[in-house]
């Protein structure tokens, strides 16, 4: 279940599981979620979790070019699996670049911050 819809307390969150896949499994899971942003094409609550997750160059960018693609698309989105210096500088994009990737340190946290 690399990409699913789930239900969280009425609440239907788009939840991104790249827990130990490698950087083809990665960019599959990604395009996975393109396919369901763009035929959705409507406002969404995202969770992602990379916990075990390697985000290599090629990932990086092509992730970079996915949030280009779909930035009309509003967004609530959370982040599970990110720490230390990674923690930092996504922190610091969002600060500069108004991501709206935020990030938790477990998935209860993270769907609590986005339901609200």
């Amino acid at each position: 279940m690399p990409v699913a819809k789930i239900n969280y307390k009425g609440k239907e969150i788009i939840y991104v599981d790249y827990r130990g896949e490698s950087e083809d499994e990665m960019l599959d899971t990604a395009n996975k979620l393109r396919d369901i942003l763009l035929s959705d094409n409507k406002a969404h609550l995202r969770l992602v979790n990379i916990t075990d997750a390697f985000a290599t160059t090629k990932f990086t960018n092509y992730i970079r070019q996915l949030g280009k693609d779909t930035k009309h698309i509003p967004t609530k989105a959370a982040i599970v699996g990110i720490t230390g210096a990674k923690k930092v500088l996504l922190l610091g994009y969002n600060r500069i670049l108004g991501g709206a990737m935020r990030p938790f340190d477990d998935e209860e946290m993270a769907k609590e911050y986005l339901i609200r």
